[in-house]
């Protein structure tokens, strides 16, 4: 045991430290299980005592001293009227411990982490027990060890969750080694694919040689996804495999859109003017199998744009006037404000009718198709029009979708 006395400027304060020495006890018995190293509590000796019986021990303890010396230890059979001549059969014996030199501690035979549980233990702590007045055990939070070379803030990329079965079938190893294939996801080889020739661990980065140009380059593990072989066999040789996949997703988008467009041309009636089939004639339901692939529209009609997609929905049932036509899919239209839309399908469109009667239409389907005329009267129960041609004054009545308001800019009445 070993003292340490510590006295500030003022010589008001003094205390003490301990050095404990603790035995690590070992079970012969059972080899398999460790015993627990106990460290056990040491009763520290009060200094004040021990240099009271230091000055017995010299004969120059008062009075005053020993009165001190028997209240610090307890001692209750002192008289403090007895005189100086019966101090020597008035003499206090206090039992020192006897007091032995600890051996030098082996700091190698106990782990650190389980110092302070030996010290508790000494203290009467049992394991599964926890500390206070409350029994109950809270639960250790281990935090993770944070990865080599990643920055304050930053987080370690996680696995894609998407692909996960995809990987599992085609069998790609959780642990990025040497030989394994990866793809460069970000920075200067964003997008090629190559082989890992060796890792830095502790710099988290790969010596990579791509697949394209065989040139060897460094980059780091938070960058590159593991892939399959069957992906690199296919995709590897391309020089950039995100062009590949833009321009890949473009033509799909424009097959997609021209499915759409045939499918449109058969939807392109009117919730509130149009009807079904079933009131249609039979002279005006001929020839209507190939409706779908005939150009109806014209320049310098009224239609009625219903693309709900082009330009997010802002011109959805505007009415346009055509201004010029060169195929189903590349016609010009000005809007309200003057405005020109070009590339726009045949699809996006449906005929529009005046809404008083003795206005000019245009007849865009049919027998009569082409022609110029005047609409006389609107059937709307039954969905034909009224009209009297320009060139011939001949009355005729036609469907709906087969005529469609005149708008040019200019006053001619002739015929398309």
């Amino acid at each position: 045991l070993v003292l340490f006395r510590v006295s500030s400027y003022s010589s008001i304060f003094q205390f003490s430290f301990s050095v404990i020495c603790f035995n690590y006890l070992s079970d012969d018995e059972d080899k398999k299980k460790k015993s627990a190293v106990v460290i056990p509590l040491v009763q520290e000796h009060d200094w004040r005592v021990a240099k009271l019986l230091a000055l017995e021990k010299e004969g120059k303890l008062t009075e005053e001293d020993r009165a001190r010396l028997a209240i610090l230890t307890g001692d209750q059979t002192f008289d403090s009227s007895n005189g100086a001549g019966n101090s020597s059969t008035e003499s206090i014996v206090v039992k020192e411990e006897e007091e032995k030199a600890p051996d030098d501690a082996d700091y190698k035979a106990v782990a650190i982490e389980d110092f302070g549980l030996a010290i508790l233990r000494g203290c009467g702590w049992k394991d599964g027990e926890g500390i206070g007045r409350r029994p109950q055990v809270v639960p250790l939070r281990i935090l993770p060890r944070r990865p080599n070379g990643l920055g304050l803030g930053a987080t370690p990329k996680q696995p894609d969750q998407k692909n996960g079965a995809k990987k599992q079938d085609e069998e790609v190893e959780e642990e990025i080694k040497k030989d394994s294939r990866i793809r460069v996801m970000t920075g200067r080889y964003k997008g090629l694919y190559g082989k890992v020739e060796s890792r830095d661990d502790d710099n988290n980065c790969l010596f990579v040689k791509l697949a394209v140009g065989g040139e060897h380059v460094k980059v780091s593990l938070f960058a590159v996804q593991q892939v399959s072989k069957k992906e690199y066999a296919r995709d590897s040789k391309c020089i950039n495999k995100s062009d590949y996949d833009r321009e890949k997703e473009k033509i799909e988008k424009r097959n997609n859109e021209a499915v759409r467009d045939n499918r449109k041309d058969d939807n392109r009636r009117d919730r509130g003017e149009r009807s079904k089939d079933k009131y249609r004639e039979k002279d005006g339901s001929k020839g209507r199998t190939t409706e779908k692939e005939e150009l109806w529209v014209r320049a310098d009609l009224l239609v009625r744009f219903i693309d709900e997609d082009y330009k997010k929905g802002r011109y959805f049932k505007e009415k346009m006037r055509v201004v010029d036509v060169a195929s189903r899919r590349d016609i010009s239209l000005e809007d309200s404000q003057g405005k020109i839309h070009y590339g726009i399908s045949q699809s996006a469109l449906e005929t529009v009718l005046p809404r008083l009667e003795k206005s000019r239409v245009i007849i865009v389907r049919g027998k009569y198709k082409g022609h110029s005329a005047t609409m006389e009267e609107k059937d709307k129960r039954r969905c034909r029009v009224v009209a009297r041609l320009h060139r011939s004054n001949e009355i005729i009545s036609v469907d709906f979708d087969d005529v469609c308001q005149h708008q040019p800019k200019d006053d001619d009445d002739d015929d398309y």
